[in-house]
């Protein structure tokens, strides 16, 4: 069995934790937008982040890594959603791709 997206994050998020990093700054979400329907039961959602002025953070000394600003911090998403067996949408496949043209602004 392969593993959800969710369980990816949560996996993430625990080894930045482990690494005895957290996160810092803001992050942006824009451009949502369904690609792609299928009968009513499947879709595809893209979005962009910006991450210029999202930074990791030392948890034990509070320093802020601040980093040069780049095309790379604009990052586009890719989702595919399937309805379940109660109608509610589950993220089956996720994928992104960085500085991605489409995203990057400034």
């Amino acid at each position: 069995m392969r593993p959800r997206p969710l369980s990816i994050w949560t996996d993430r998020i625990a080894t930045v934790k482990e690494n005895g990093l957290t996160i810092s700054g803001d992050y942006r979400y824009f451009g949502f937008e369904v690609t792609d329907v299928t009968n009513g039961k499947t879709e595809a959602v893209r979005y962009c982040e910006d991450q210029s002025k999202g930074y990791s953070k030392e948890i034990s000394t509070k320093k802020v890594l601040r980093t040069q600003p780049s095309d790379k911090d604009f990052i586009l998403y890719t989702l595919q959603a399937a309805k379940d067996s109660r109608g509610d949408w589950q993220v089956q496949k996720q994928s992104w791709r960085k500085g991605d043209a489409s995203c990057v602004q400034g």
